[in-house]
Order: C-alpha cells, then structure tokens, then sequence
C-alpha cells in the first residue's frame, strides 16, 4: 500500500459501474455500464432535477445569508501570485485562537455550546497521508457546499517521520482567502472546540466507508477523534451510498447519494428504508443515531461527482470549485521562496526565474512493480528528460517563455544517493532537507509542504502517474500558473512510449 506522505490506488484496478436505485436517492434504476458511459435520457433526467435541487439551495443561501456562494470569486490580481514576483510574505500568528462568526465564540470546552442554533454543520476524518487528506477536505466542503452546511475541519494528522502530528489546515493554507473565493464560512475544528479540552463529547456520524468497501468490516479508523476527544458512535449509511453495488473493487461514492442525509425528511426516509445499524461509542459505550446539526461521515476521500478516482479526468468538481482556492498561507509562502531563491540562486527581491518541477514517486510504489529490478519499473532518467523537454516546447510555443535547462528541480522520496547522483548527472536540482535542516528550522511538516509549494510555483510539472501527490501539483501548475504539465507513466520499460 502507499505511504504516509501520499497514496495512490492500485495500478491493476479495474471498474465496472452499476446504480441501485433507492426510495431516498436521487439516482434512476439504471442497468450496468462501462465507467465513460454515454448518458441515457433517464440520466439527463436525473441530472435536471439535480440541477434544480441545487439551484434551490443555493437559492436558499441567498436568501438566508445575504450573499451569493453559487458565483464563486474569481482571484484578482492582488489575489494571485504573478509569474516570478517576490511574495511579500510574514510569518503568521498560528497558535491565536479566531473568534468566527460561524460559532457563538471562543473555543469551548464542549463542541455543543459552541453551536449557533440558525446554523447547521458539516463534519468528517482524516485518514490517509497528507496529499489524500487534503483532497479530502477539498470534497468535505464540496458537499457541504452543496447541502448548505458550514463544513467543520479537522486538523491534517499524517504520520510524518514516525510519529503521527496533528496540524490545522490554516498553519498550511490560507482559510481566510479561501473563505472569500468562496463565499461561504469555512471553519476548523479548533474554532469551535477548545484543542487542551478534556472533555469527552459522543457524536453520531455515518458509517460510509464499511458500506462502499465491501472489504472494511467497521468504519475508516482516524485518530482525529482522540485529538479532539469525541466519542464516535457509527450507524451504517443505507446501502445505495456505494457507487457500484456489489463490485469489490470500488469503495466510492457519490455526493448525491450523500447530500440527501444533511436534510431531515430524506435523513428521515433512509433510516425508515434500512435496517438501522449503530455501533455504540468506544469510551461510553453510547449508542446514538447521525447528529442532525454536526453531520459527521466517516471518510469522505473516495467521493466523486461520476466516475471513481475523477481526479484524473477533466470533470473534477471538487477541485475546479473548491481545491484550486487551496492557496498556500504566508508563512508557508515565505519559506517556499526562501528555499527557491536559495536553489536558483536569486537574490532576496530579485524576480525568481521561471522553474520545472519533476516529482519521482518511488518509496511505496515498489510494491506495485511485478518485476523485483525497480529500473526495470521506474522511469528513467532519459524518460523525464524527454517530458521536460515538452514542456519547454510548450512554453516556448504557446507562451513565449524559455526555462534554462538548468532551472529543473527534482523533488522526490526516493532514498538512493546512486540515483541522486543521476540526477545531478542530468544538471538538475535537489532539494536536500537534510542538508537544509529543514526539520530543525520548521518542523517535522515542512519537507512535504516545501516540495509541494515548489512544485505549485513552476511554470513547468512533470509528475509520476498514479501519484496523487503529483495529481495536485499538475493541476496547480495548470490553473494557478497557466504552465505545461505532463505525467510520467511507469510499471515497465516502455510504459511512457507516445
């Protein structure tokens, strides 16, 4: 299986794609089909309504709360990061606690006290590494988006190193900027609870992933429950939650099988459609339904608007309406650029010139290589250098833009100093966290977020199939940049031929 820094599925999975139809769910009786299936009238029917529920919530946020979130703001120019300028960056205050409007005031010691009564919430864990997590706070607020809730975010809490560290989505990126893109609260976990509480709440949540995973026998264990000291009591989700019924090999499911449980009567006719299973709470033994206000799922990475893993196609909502506003706060901007003005040897306030990125995934990925001899499996050198040299064509085509053969930077968390030497063969760049003291300066986080920022900043990304580490960075580079991003087949020697 991937590691803790990021996780990828299993390059031999393969899908079929069937809907069971639900008196709860949106979604038609519609027979088996291939994944890129051409829609039936049914489904542009289906589709249509959806459309109007939608329409009607969004509606309803008008209305209730005095702006408009279907439009989402478009960055500006004194929102985004122009291509080679100095980001006047300081350090933030991370430790301050926020007083949000979304909550009735400071931290509590309980969450319950900290609930407004005209406001409904949405909830979920974390529990993968930090690239999955990410992705998965991306769809948590998507379909809290979408049903109208004030999404409630965990704090980031991947094994880095060898210890699991707990770490709010603000120390990383930029919650407030996020919120105006937006236009709708975003709020953490940290907001609402008082992080030194020793107070133990019972919550009921939804148990998704044991119905979607034919193969899990109890829900997705996070250990942001301990962090938070919540006692969680699970009750299975209906059976029409799971995307492909009766195929072992999915565990996803769609946001509208999810949506109808954050509004009561739907919420009301699932539980009456079902045998109810609730597991009682680990600490208290308690027993007790879904929370109507704190709407709480169990696991919400393998969620898609269609199709499994739609990250890779074209159609990925989670990302075109919430992901790309996923921007990097100051602090992490300030040592982002501190390391690349150092790698391209910039002056301080000198324009950092334009940069390609390259991300080798190896570490885990061993595992899935049939053949023992990884050269065989990885790709070569001469496979990433034929990529970046269609990126620089790109660039020089379509925008006018040369980058210096020189100005490539490798990131990756392979361990063999034999094959750092190839890339220092090759003339490009290393980020070396050891050498940097990268741990010692800013913490155990820092070596993942420095190669994910500087992925984001190049004009440039070459990354390794498979990898949803690499997945964002393209699509940063893509939106954010309006770079060249090309992806690096692997698994045998001829796997990148095109």
């Amino acid at each position: 299986m991937p590691g803790d820094t990021e996780r990828g599925r299993s390059p031999d999975q393969k899908h079929t794609h069937s809907r069971q139809s639900s008196v709860w769910s949106i979604d038609l009786d519609i027979p088996k089909r291939t994944l890129l299936r051409r829609w039936s009238t049914k489904q542009w029917i289906a589709a249509f309504f959806a459309l109007l529920f939608g329409t009607g919530l969004l509606s309803h946020m008008f209305l209730t709360r005095g702006y408009w979130p279907g439009a989402v703001e478009e960055e500006t120019a004194d929102m985004a990061l122009p291509t080679g300028q100095t980001v006047v960056a300081h350090p933030v205050v991370l430790d301050k606690p926020r007083h949000h409007s979304a909550v009735l005031g400071s931290p509590t010691l309980q969450f319950r006290d900290n609930l407004r009564n005209d406001t409904r919430y949405m909830t979920s864990w974390l529990s993968a590494g930090f690239t999955n997590d990410v992705m998965t706070l991306g769809n948590l607020i998507y379909l809290a988006r979408i049903t109208n809730r004030v999404p409630v975010l965990p704090p980031l809490d991947s094994f880095i190193g060898k210890r699991p560290i707990a770490k709010p989505f603000s120390e990383i990126f930029d919650l407030p900027r996020l919120e105006r893109a937006l236009g709708m609260d975003v709020i953490e976990w940290k907001d609402v609870k008082d992080p030194k509480s020793e107070e133990l709440d019972v919550l009921g949540c939804w148990n998704v992933f044991q119905v979607a995973s034919m193969q899990a026998t109890e829900p997705r264990f996070s250990r942001n429950a301990m962090f938070l000291k919540l006692d969680l009591s699970y009750t299975k989700a209906p059976p029409s939650v799971k995307l492909i019924p009766g195929f072992e090999h999915d565990s996803h499911s769609s946001f509208w099988s999810l949506a109808p449980l954050a509004f009561p009567d739907m919420r009301s006719k699932a539980l009456q459609s079902m045998t109810v299973e609730t597991a009682p709470s680990p600490w208290t033994s308690t027993s007790t339904l879904p929370d109507e206000q704190m709407l709480c799922f169990d696991y919400l990475f393998y969620i898609c608007s269609d199709v499994p893993f739609e990250y890779d196609n074209d159609i990925y909502p989670s990302w075109q309406v919430v992901q790309k506003h996923f921007r990097w706060n100051a602090q992490v901007e300030r040592v982002g650029q501190e390391y690349l003005r150092k790698l391209l040897n910039v002056a301080p306030g000198a324009p950092i010139p334009p940069h390609i990125t390259i991300h080798a995934r190896h570490g885990d990925f061993k595992d899935w290589c049939s053949s023992p001899d990884l050269q065989v499996c990885f790709a070569s050198m001469h496979t990433f250098s034929r990529r970046v040299a269609e990126v620089q064509y790109e660039l020089r085509q379509r925008r006018g833009i040369s980058v210096r053969p020189e100005h490539v930077i490798v990131t990756s968390d392979e361990e063999s100093e034999a094959w750092w030497d190839e890339v220092k063969a090759m003339g490009w760049l290393r980020i070396d966290h050891e050498k940097e003291r990268t741990v010692e300066r800013f913490g155990e986080w820092y070596p993942v977020i420095v190669d994910a920022y500087v992925q984001s900043a190049g004009l440039g990304f070459v990354g390794t199939d498979r990898s949803t580490f690499s997945t964002l960075a393209r699509l940063r580079v893509r939106d954010w940049n309006d770079g060249a991003v090309r992806m690096v087949k692997w698994g045998k020697p001829d796997a990148d031929e095109h």
